[in-house]
C-alpha cells in the first residue's frame, strides 16, 4: 500500500526528531543546531545573515519547562515557526523573519 505525501511527511517529521533525541525523548541544544543545520540549511542560510540568533531565541521560547530541552510538543511548535516562516517567504517577506517567534 502506498502512503499519501502528507502521511509520509509526518511519518518523516517523527523519525527525524527521534534520530535527533536522545533516551529521554528530548532534544538539547547541540542537538537542535545539528537537526536544523542538516535539514534547514538553506534556511539558516538566512538567519546566518540576521542581527539575532534565530535558533538560540527559537530554543530559549521553545523550551517550556526551562531544562534546556525540547520535547517532541515544543519541538513541533518549533516547526511550525519555521513553517509560517516559509510561507512568509514565499510572499516576499526576508528570509529568517522569526514565524510566531516574536
Amino acid at each position: 500500500m502506498s502512503i499519501p505525501p502528507c502521511e509520509k511527511v509526518m511519518l518523516d517529521i517523527v523519525a527525524m526528531f527521534h534520530q535527533y533525541s536522545g533516551d529521554d525523548g528530548t532534544i538539547d541544544v547541540p542537538g537542535l543546531v545539528n537537526l536544523m543545520r542538516e535539514n534547514f540549511l538553506n534556511f539558516l542560510s538566512g538567519c546566518e545573515k540576521s542581527d539575532t540568533d534565530y535558533l538560540s531565541t527559537a530554543f530559549e521560547k521553545k523550551d517550556e519547562y526551562k531544562d534546556k530541552k525540547i520535547n517532541y510538543s515544543e519541538f513541533l511548535s518549533l516547526l511550525g515557526d519555521v513553517a509560517i516562516d516559509y510561507h512568509k517567504i514565499m510572499h516576499g517577506a526576508v528570509l529568517c523573519f522569526g514565524g510566531s517567534q516574536s
